[in-house]
């Protein structure tokens, strides 16, 4: 059970680290030019639909019983990767 606890501590702090970064996005929207804000505004609604998703298998991981656990963790987990997959991207390609 401690494993699970320390996971979910885990994950919610990586999520936390995300959202960081999202909201990094936000600003460089507000200071970028007309057609560069649009275009980050535009990631940044891909993201919150894909944060969202990390959020909701987060909560199902934390709900899930014992013998389900592992493959609520494996949900969570691969979508937090596609999150943090598409921050990165999103994040190299407006570094500028």
């Amino acid at each position: 059970m401690e494993e699970k606890k320390t996971y979910l501590q885990k994950m919610a702090e990586g999520l936390e680290q995300l959202d960081a970064k999202v909201a990094e996005l936000k600003v460089k929207a507000a200071k970028a030019g007309e057609e560069a804000r649009v275009e980050i505004d535009k990631k940044v609604a891909e993201l919150s639909a894909k944060q969202q998703e990390a959020r909701q298998k987060l909560q199902e991981l934390k709900e899930a019983g014992a013998d389900k656990w592992e493959s609520f963790k494996d949900r969570a987990e691969k979508a937090r990767g596609n999150l943090e997959e598409a921050v990165g991207k999103i994040l190299s390609k407006f570094k500028k």
